[in-house]
């Protein structure tokens, strides 16, 4: 195990594996036309999976279907 290190995701890693654009953290921030990699990860850290979101979301409409 010498030798062997862990890499960190970067914020496009994570805005895919969030199911978001690729990008979609990359805002103006603080009068700069890129924002740092920490607010990046704070705002999907923040987040919520698109994928999983309309995953509950096709689910309670099948429901709601159900029962009506």
């Amino acid at each position: 195990m010498d030798g062997l290190t862990v890499r960190r995701l970067t914020p496009l890693e994570c805005e895919r594996l969030q199911g978001f654009p690729d990008g979609w953290t990359d805002i103006p921030w603080k009068g700069k036309k890129h924002a740092p990699d920490s607010p990046r990860y704070k705002a999907l850290g923040n987040s919520m999976a698109v994928p999983v979101m309309r995953w509950i979301g096709e689910g309670i409409q099948i429901v709601e279907k159900e029962t009506t």
